[in-house]
């Protein structure tokens, strides 16, 4: 079992390679419109079955297990959408979308469930100096390409949403965030994507804006870091004990607070490699659920947080089962073992007037 990388040191090295990093921006694309992507679903459907994963993208034995024990449910109770929560490959993204990779870490163990997945990025994703340092906004370039090529693929920016259901009441919105620039390890090699610069600006407004304008039954936000978080890597605002400045989370705390909480109904994250479901009495976001999806690859183990939960599986792989319907969310949570044969472990039911 892999635990957490440590926080990066300051080498010499890197530091040169800091300073090179306060240069011109590297990235020409400093536009972010309002994408919007229309589900494959009924005008009017009557529910909508959600699998949510995350971390996913190591390979080997567990992400396997993990896909078979997906199969394996929907095909005893139906899914028609995924949700990716970013991490999609480790340690970074592939280089180009000839890469082998696309096909081995996705077309073929979820290509089989022939649903779309709407993907989010996550700080793998983004790698620059060091896998995981979220530094390097071009490094999704591959990965928003490969939407392109295959449909199940859904990443048509690096903010964007999707509806189920047409009409004035639609069954449900999906707010896809990037989070990656707002927590990375490193001062993002680009200044357009730091904290509290253009990008953070446009997303941040962009959230908060269609938010208030949805009228879906169900507002779900999904991005990579959590809000809330029991496990290694901590709660947004003190991201791996705050050790680093600029990687603590605060920005994805304001992004979060001041754009998605008491409005959308959850906010579905991955990053700490476990399962946690925090009801919507919480305290940093209240009226909103909080759920932690990142076990679909490997697992991590418990962190020191104590903050009260529904669920939570610390030390196994595992993913949830959203059921959506006009009037209640369930929610299911799966733990998996080695041979892919997935345990119910938790289940709730969240009732809409």
């Amino acid at each position: 079992m892999r635990r957490a990388p440590p926080p990066l040191l300051l080498s010499p090295l890197l530091l040169l390679s800091l300073l090179a990093a306060c240069g011109p921006a590297t990235s020409t694309t400093q536009v972010w419109p309002d994408t919007q992507v229309t589900l494959g679903t009924p005008a009017q459907p009557a529910e909508l079955r959600v699998l949510v994963m995350g971390d996913q993208g190591i390979g080997g034995d567990i992400q396997v297990a993990v896909a078979k024990a997906m199969t394996s449910v929907c095909a005893a109770q139906g899914c028609d959408l995924g949700l990716g929560m970013g991490d999609n490959f480790y340690p970074q993204a592939p280089a180009g979308t000839d890469s082998p990779i696309f096909r081995e870490r996705f077309a073929d163990p979820y290509g089989g469930l022939k649903m779309p997945f709407l993907m989010a990025a996550g700080n793998h994703d983004e790698s620059w100096i060091r896998g995981g340092d979220g530094a390097n906004p071009d490094g999704l370039n591959s990965e928003l390409a490969y939407a392109n090529i295959n449909p199940q693929w859904v990443m048509p920016a690096r903010f964007y949403r999707a509806h189920s259901g047409e009409g004035e009441t639609q069954l449900a919105q999906f707010f896809v965030v990037d989070t990656a620039p707002l927590a990375s390890y490193l001062p993002n090699r680009d200044p357009v994507y730091r904290p509290g610069g253009p990008f953070d600006a446009a997303q941040r407004g962009w959230l908060k804006t269609a938010l208030a304008g949805s009228t879906a039954r169900w507002n779900i936000v999904v991005g990579h870091h959590p809000l809330l978080n029991n496990g290694l890597h901590g709660s947004a605002g003190s991201y791996d004990f705050g050790l680093i400045p600029w990687g603590n989370g605060e920005p994805v705390r304001a992004l979060f607070q001041q754009a998605a909480c008491g409005k959308a109904d959850l906010i579905a994250a991955g990053h700490d490699h476990t399962l946690q479901l925090f009801a919507a009495s919480n305290s940093v976001c209240p009226g909103t659920r909080l759920l932690v999806s990142g076990a679909a690859g490997e697992t991590t183990g418990p962190g020191p947080g104590r903050n009260p939960s529904e669920f939570q599986a610390m030390d196994t792989p595992g993913f949830f089962w959203l059921k959506l319907s006009r009037t209640s969310m369930t929610t299911r949570a799966y733990t998996v073992n080695k041979a892919g044969v997935p345990t119910l472990a938790y289940e709730s039911v969240t009732e809409k007037p």
